[in-house]
């Protein structure tokens, strides 16, 4: 029997020595606080667990029992040294976060390789009446990253943010350590129901899993073990480099064309299998950023487009990759090569394709006059009609009068881009002419190219997309001063040219023409040269809907008409402006009754032909929205 108690005691005491270390501290999460909602929180532990009756190690009997009493008793003070303090209650609560912010083992968050991971850990006295002393707490940090101690912090705020942080280094109250990929932090005090917040930003030096975790090493003196923050996990993507795509342009020093738009395929792979990737991009001219956006790479292929002039820049490219890269046929331009491949490291890479220009640019006057007609009474003073000539196809084609003489303020004709005026005073006829007109002029003369400039936006736009600027000289040259159109390939061009704005002092009591025309120019090549030709004009009076063929091409009539007693908005000219006046404007944008005379002239409140614009506005005024029309 004796025997058997022995052997009770031993498993007693052995299964007390166990509820000890494992059930030695609570540490429970403080929920209020959202900024730390993922902490730790080991629940307490243990016991001895019950012998079952009649088994060996049993004791029975109230002597039994009290001398297996004393013996335990015994035994737990001559077990005592080798018990860890955990048996006490631990007085802090830990826990660590992480940014970029981590969330699980299953989904860890993505950090490129070479950036950063700043870790901070927030360490509560949750110790119900003392303030606590000498507290410890370490960080450690997976091996494949590398601490900064030189960034350690203490913050006293809940929010993590940097403004809120203090350095370490200096201050009487903190300490901080490195211990291999440990790091610890100490702090002399923390009061009751306070806490402390430790920072530390750590490298990332390779690709893969990291994780790392905290844990409590002492309070006052008592070391602890076991006592942990739940994990952090990043993804280190591999190493990433610069990466540029461009297209040089060889144009025979004569011209280039803005508009041209260069398209390429590129196909990255790794150990030859096409990679999936998402490739943040900027489209740039120079120094200036004309766009951003993010190239998705799917099984390896990706597609952009460049406009001339521009490059594609990133630094985000992954290294390690092998890259293909080849531009869509263009029968404009010859090619030094099709295709261009190579590997990306952390050089950089630097991809340029060289084309150049199989046709020699052109300059080309509309071979047509915009003729402006009053029909009513003459032109006065202070009439002014504005006409624009725009491309149908304006992000392919090239503009009109991309780079206008200075016209000034003046009463002459003036020609801007893409549009023309002029400022008839006498007679009921007036003619705008966009036709080749070449006379001596004084032009900026390249003084080593030898490249003539018209003004100083040609000049600096040359310079800017060619990167040539050799000076120049001011000298008279016969020009043409006409409007130009630059063409650079050949082909089929249609430009649209209407009537956009009218100023007189009868203003609302002018009819303005609507009228568009389409006016067609085919562009032909023989070898390198281009020939132009104005091949054909069209007119709409619906808005462009539909086009009739007009025979004489030499001139585009634009025809306004003074229509006495004209009230804008009084459409039936019953003295007042109201529903019934909107009606009849809608029932004409509608085609369902077409206005004429005064009442189309009243329709058209805005001066730029009947739309839903003008019904909007007569709207607005008749339920009193505006006061005006």
């Amino acid at each position: 029997m004796r025997r058997y108690f022995k052997r009770a005691i031993a498993v007693l005491a052995i299964a007390l020595m166990c509820s000890t270390l494992i059930g030695g501290g609570v540490l429970a999460e403080n929920e209020s606080e959202n900024d730390f909602n993922d902490g730790v929180n080991v629940e307490e532990t243990g016991g001895n667990e019950d012998v079952p009756e009649g088994e060996p190690g049993t004791v029975s009997g109230e002597t039994e029992g009290e001398e297996l009493e004393t013996n335990v008793e015994e035994a737990r003070s001559g077990l005592a040294g080798a018990v860890s303090p955990q048996s006490d209650d631990c007085p802090v609560n830990l826990t660590l976060k992480s940014k970029p912010i981590s969330f699980s083992e299953t989904y860890p968050v993505s950090v490129d390789l070479g950036d950063t991971i700043e870790y901070y850990v927030r360490v509560d006295n949750i110790h119900d009446n003392d303030d606590l002393t000498d507290v410890e707490v370490k960080i450690h940090v997976d091996n494949s990253l590398e601490p900064d101690v030189s960034t350690a912090k203490y913050n006293l705020t809940t929010n993590p943010s940097e403004s809120n942080q203090h350095p370490i280094s200096g201050s009487s109250d903190y300490t901080v350590r490195q211990e291999g990929n440990d790091i610890v932090f100490k702090a002399n005090r923390i009061p009751v129901s306070k806490f402390v917040m430790f920072h530390i930003t750590c490298n990332t030096k390779s690709e893969g899993i990291v994780s790392s975790k905290a844990s409590v090493c002492s309070v006052g003196g008592v070391s602890y073990s076991g006592i942990e923050s739940s994990s952090t996990y990043h993804n280190v993507r591999q190493e990433v480099s610069d990466f540029s795509l461009s297209t040089q342009l060889q144009s025979n020093n004569k011209w280039v064309d803005e508009n041209h738009v260069f398209y390429y395929t590129i196909n990255l792979l790794k150990n030859g299998k096409g990679v999936n990737l998402s490739l943040p991009y900027q489209i740039v001219n120079g120094d200036t950023v004309k766009s951003e956006g993010v190239l998705e790479f799917e099984n390896g292929i990706g597609a952009i487009s460049l406009p001339t002039g521009c490059a594609m820049k990133s630094s985000k490219m992954p290294t390690g990759l092998s890259y293909i890269i080849t531009h869509r046929p263009d029968s404009n331009f010859t090619w030094q090569k099709d295709t261009m491949e190579g590997t990306t490291d952390l050089s950089g890479s630097t991809v340029q394709f060289i084309a150049g220009q199989i046709y020699n640019p052109l300059k080309y006057s509309l071979d047509t006059e915009i003729i402006v007609k009053m029909d009513g009474r003459n032109f006065k003073a202070g009439d002014s009609f504005t006409y624009a000539i725009v491309a149908e196809n304006e992000d392919e084609y090239p503009p009109f009068n991309m780079f206008p003489l200075p016209s000034g303020d003046s009463d002459t004709i003036a020609y801007y881009e893409n549009s023309a005026r002029i400022k008839p005073s006498s007679g009921t006829t007036a003619t705008l002419s966009i036709k080749e007109n070449v006379q001596s002029y004084p032009c900026m003369v390249g003084n080593s190219c030898g490249r003539v400039y018209k003004t100083s936006a040609e000049r600096r736009f040359w310079e800017e997309v060619a990167c040539v600027d050799c000076g120049y000289s001011v000298q008279n040259r016969n020009v043409n001063i006409a409007p130009e159109i630059i063409f650079a390939h050949p082909g089929t061009y249609n430009y649209i040219v209407f009537q956009t704005a009218m100023e007189s002092s009868d203003y609302d009591s002018i009819q303005q023409d609507s009228a568009q025309y389409k006016v067609t120019v085919t562009v032909s090549a023989n070898g390198s040269n281009l020939t132009p030709s104005l091949t054909s004009v069209k007119k709409s009076s619906d808005g462009g809907k539909t086009w009739v063929g007009q025979s004489d091409k030499s001139k585009l009539t634009f025809t306004n008409v003074k229509i006495d007693g004209v009230v804008k908005g009084d459409i039936d000219k019953d003295g007042k402006v109201n529903m019934t006046d909107v009606i009849a404007c809608l029932n004409h944008v509608a085609k369902k009754k077409i206005l004429t005379g005064e009442a189309l002239a009243a329709a058209d409140v805005d001066g730029n032909g009947v739309s839903m614009t003008d019904v909007i506005k007569i709207l607005n005024f008749v339920s009193k929205k505006t006061s005006a029309l």
